[in-house]
């Protein structure tokens, strides 16, 4: 892998070495400002909030025909170089360099959702490592192949993030709070793979692991995820599913392995107004250390249990939304239950 690592970047360094003539710069965003009631039956109370990405892209073509991109996101979590992306591609496919950017999760490919997936409209408590691992909780390389290469509409995306030590930043890590800090000082490797085999079928995978300390080998306390997911789309009705499992590399004194299956539907009554349901199970399993020769089981297992009705209205640039969420056994806590109603208005430009 190291020397994958090495030529993708000395490719990368010959590509760039071509002066273009002058690129074009385009600056896109969005805000979303939500008011939220509900919360767990330990908590609740009610919450103004506002998020917002604000992005800058810089794109062009070299003199030997390739095109680049070079683009940076502000939004609220912003740090020095975090959120940034590089990229090189032509007939060859692409080559980019990434900072905190250039997901290849699969995790929400299959995510039906009026208001959209991976947000606050489907998520209540923590767990925050249910996602399993993605190169772009890091600084990372990847290798993307051409459109039309593989038959059925068939993507290959490859990607190595070669230190995922949190306490770094810039280009090397993500000063990340999250999976990182499980991960970290280790390798990471991810592929990637969508294909469209008719019209309306998107089918999608990833598999991810950690590869022992910085330059090291496979340890026993390495993590590991992988995703599997369809979504179908005829006339106004979309439909997803998916399933997925995450093995928390953490590992000191325990092993945590998450297993999750989602299901989705979506009605887009006319082109401004959507409603959508979707049901998802996310099984914590956690097992005590066990010495050697030592059969036990010793395994402790939680399912929470989430549910979301989603509606939306869209009109020109502007998306107000309400979604009611309900979960049982919340933050993996048997018996915990959570509702939370919210409303929003979002705002692309």
């Amino acid at each position: 892998m190291k020397k994958i690592q090495f030529a993708l970047v000395a490719l990368l360094s010959i590509l760039i070495t071509k002066v273009s003539n002058a690129g074009e710069m385009t600056v896109t965003g969005k805000a979303l400002a939500t008011y939220q009631t509900g919360g767990t039956d330990a908590s609740s109370g009610k919450s103004v909030g506002i998020a917002n990405e604000l992005d800058f892209t810089a794109s062009g073509e070299l003199d030997n025909g390739y095109t680049w991109k070079y683009q940076v996101q502000l939004d609220d979590a912003t740090t020095a170089n975090d959120d940034t992306r590089l990229e090189i591609g032509g007939d060859f496919g692409k080559i980019g360099i990434y900072a905190s950017e250039g997901g290849l999760s699969s995790e929400l490919a299959y995510g039906i959702g009026a208001l959209g997936v991976g947000n606050d409209y489907n998520k209540l408590s923590s767990g925050a490592d249910w996602e399993g691992l993605d190169v772009s909780d890091y600084g990372n390389i990847q290798y993307h192949t051409p459109k039309d290469l593989i038959p059925f509409g068939t993507t290959v995306k490859l990607g190595i993030a070669p230190n995922t030590n949190t306490s770094s930043k810039g280009l090397s890590a993500k000063g990340s709070g999250t999976v990182g800090d499980y991960a970290d000082g280790k390798r990471l490797e991810q592929i990637y793979i969508q294909s469209k085999p008719i019209d309306g079928l998107t089918i999608t995978g990833d598999v991810a692991r950690t590869a022992g300390a910085v330059g090291g080998t496979i340890q026993a306390d390495d993590g590991a995820s992988a995703n599997l997911s369809a979504k179908y789309t005829i006339g106004q009705f979309s439909i997803g599913y998916g399933e997925g499992g995450y093995q928390d590399p953490t590992t000191t004194g325990f092993t945590t392995v998450y297993e999750k299956e989602y299901a989705g539907i979506q009605f887009d009554v006319n082109d401004a107004i959507s409603v959508s349901y979707a049901v998802e199970d996310l099984e914590k399993g956690t097992r005590s250390a066990m010495a050697a020769g030592d059969t036990t089981t010793n395994k402790t297992t939680v399912v929470n249990e989430l549910q979301s009705v989603q509606l939306a209205y869209t009109t020109g640039g502007m998306t107000l939304g309400l979604a009611q969420i309900e979960e049982d056994n919340a933050d993996f806590t048997a018996g915990r239950k959570a509702t939370n109603t919210i409303a929003s208005v979002a705002i692309a430009f």
